[in-house]
């Protein structure tokens, strides 16, 4: 899923549902300025897997909040 395509019209105090994840706009804009654009959630390990073209990773819950 493209990051850019799901936070398109929200603000940043807006929090949206991925797989059984909520995600704050603001940490997914934060990602998207360090250059990741897609990203696939993994709902038995509640993690996102978020990449980019020079960047990659994978995060909790928690360590994305920390990004907002």
């Amino acid at each position: 899923m493209k990051i850019e395509d799901m936070i398109s019209g929200k603000n940043d105090k807006e929090e949206i549902i991925i797989g059984d994840l909520k995600i704050p706009v603001s940490a997914l804009k934060n990602f998207m300025k360090e250059g990741y654009e897609h990203l696939l959630p993994y709902k038995n390990e509640k993690t996102l897997s978020i990449w980019g073209k020079t960047c990659t990773g994978c995060f909790t819950e928690q360590e994305i909040r920390e990004k907002a």
